[in-house]
């Protein structure tokens, strides 16, 4: 192999992996629409300057209040994901994201930013039920089932960062799926710990507390369920 080809050829497999750093990221800040138009534009104007242009990036991508008060999150997020090895980013974004292009031209919606905040909330009234050993022992449970949560390697790192107490925020935007699968994960952890009567009656209170806010913000609070 010639010189100039097999420098061509390792530059391709660096970029890539560079974009699948960028993309995993900034999976759990973004829904499928902004993301596919912040790879886009990484790969059209940044793929080639230094690490400190992701600044500028992720400045023009943080287009709403939310996302602009999450920027210096992002940015970590993305220097966290470049000194991932391989085999922990998630796949290259332009593969991945033709199915989303494709479902959005057909006009499926994405992920809801509230449903992640609704989740919280939720729990938040659940967790306040307990006393502190049960609290304690139920976040522990939790923790050792995560294993059943199919979600990338980022998001699942800002779930356990919560359920360990490390954060008092969830950072990132989580698919209905994964909220669900967490939910029912904790009515587990309840039902092992203070039996299946209590963990009823204080799912049912929670979600009585958490409806208002819920009902505020246009959400079904029973998705989570």
């Amino acid at each position: 192999m010639n010189a100039p080809l097999q420098t061509k050829i390792m530059n391709n497999t660096e970029l890539i992996l560079r974009r699948r750093a960028i993309y995993t990221g900034m999976r759990p800040y973004f829904d499928d629409q902004k993301l596919l138009g912040a790879i886009n534009l990484w790969q059209a104007e940044y793929s080639h300057k230094p690490k400190f242009a992701l600044s500028v990036f992720i400045a023009r991508c943080c287009d709403t209040p939310e996302l602009k008060d999450e920027r210096a999150k992002i940015l970590k997020s993305i220097f966290i994901a470049l000194e991932l090895a391989p085999d922990e980013l998630l796949s290259d974004p332009f593969v991945e994201l033709k199915s989303v292009s494709k479902a959005l031209a057909a006009g499926s919606t994405s992920d809801s930013p509230q449903q992640t905040v609704m989740f919280v909330a939720l729990l938040n009234q659940l967790f306040s039920k307990f006393n502190k050993a049960d609290e304690k022992q139920i976040r522990y449970i939790v923790l050792e089932l995560l294993a059943e949560v199919k979600t990338d390697r980022m998001r699942m790192m800002y779930i356990r960062e919560w359920f360990a107490k490390n954060t008092q925020i969830l950072e990132g935007q989580f698919e209905l799926e994964v909220l669900q699968k967490l939910v029912n994960i904790c009515y587990m952890a309840m039902c092992q710990q203070l039996g299946p009567v209590k963990a009823d009656q204080y799912l049912a209170q929670a979600i009585k507390e958490t409806e208002p806010l819920a009902s505020d913000a246009g959400f079904k609070l029973h998705d989570l369920l």
